[in-house]
């Protein structure tokens, strides 16, 4: 006799959906999985689902829902389908490199900002010592009135000595002189790069994937109630699990709505279309 076939990998996740009298509509609303999605995992149907970490996700999600272990249910997918492993590990990879490219870049911009903010003192101490100050004025010179002398007579005695009267007024003390100084420099105003700056708010459980300028720097599960900030110089390419779950802003500006719950969408924003994605 010859050995039964083994049985298929959705059977599994079937029978705990049955086992518990749950239908599919109950589990895309708990895992935010379209039923689609669901019916495909059901059917071992891998092609019509989206591949790599996302179908990982959603056999995690279904598995932990139905009452299943995760981490068991994901390895026996894993050894029904070696090549979604494969694609797998390449994507943890890629996420790795990803993720320490963005560390490096972080760190170099921090140096940046302190080396920037140590040489303010040192330009502030330089201007003072190139621009002089106000030179001192010269003390104004004091007038003294000087009395008449007695006249020489011949035949009669001077007369007796007036005294001095005051002066109604003193006398305006000259301008001080001002030394001349050098003006200061005009200011110049910073010009800002052109960049791209995307902030992710879930609110609901959701898979992101994201790459800015070519480099991938998000590729995980956004929990309800959290942030994921993606910075790009020219562009960045989105992928997200559930568009009704996932707001956005670009450069501080509310983003309009990707698409339905449970619907997986890609974009591609750059500088010359991000403003079509800004809501109106």
């Amino acid at each position: 006799m010859t050995d039964a076939s083994p049985e298929p990998f959705g059977k599994l996740l079937l029978d705990a959906r049955t086992a518990r009298g749950m239908t599919l509509a109950e589990v895309s609303a708990s895992t935010k999985i379209p039923v689609s999605k669901l019916q495909a995992i059901e059917r071992d149907d891998i092609e019509n689902l989206p591949g790599g970490i996302f179908t990982r996700g959603f056999v995690r999600s279904y598995a932990e829902t139905v009452g299943l272990d995760p981490q068991d249910t994901l390895a026996e997918f894993e050894a029904r389908f070696p090549d979604e492993s494969s694609v797998a590990t390449l994507h943890a990879t890629i996420e790795g490199r990803a993720n320490e490219e963005f560390v490096r870049r972080q760190r170099t911009a921090k140096s940046v900002v302190w080396l920037a903010l140590l040489a303010v003192p040192l330009v502030l101490w330089v201007l003072s010592a190139l621009i002089p100050g106000d030179a001192e004025a010269p003390a104004p010179e004091r007038v003294v009135a000087a009395g008449a002398e007695p006249a020489i007579g011949t035949g009669s005695e001077p007369p007796p000595p007036q005294p001095p009267t005051e002066p109604s007024e003193e006398p305006a003390p000259p301008p001080p002189v001002e030394s001349p100084s050098r003006p200061d420099p005009a200011p110049t105003e910073a010009v800002e790069p052109g960049r791209l700056t995307m902030e992710m708010s879930a609110t609901a459980d959701c898979w992101v994937q994201a790459s800015a300028d070519g480099d991938r720097v998000v590729s995980r599960l956004l929990r309800a109630g959290e942030r994921e900030l993606i910075v790009a110089q020219e562009e960045i390419d989105l992928r997200v699990g559930d568009a009704g779950a996932c707001g956005f802003t670009i450069n501080e500006r509310p983003g309009r709505s990707l698409g339905e719950s449970g619907e997986v969408v890609d974009i591609r924003v750059t500088q010359a279309n991000y403003l079509s994605f800004v809501a109106e």
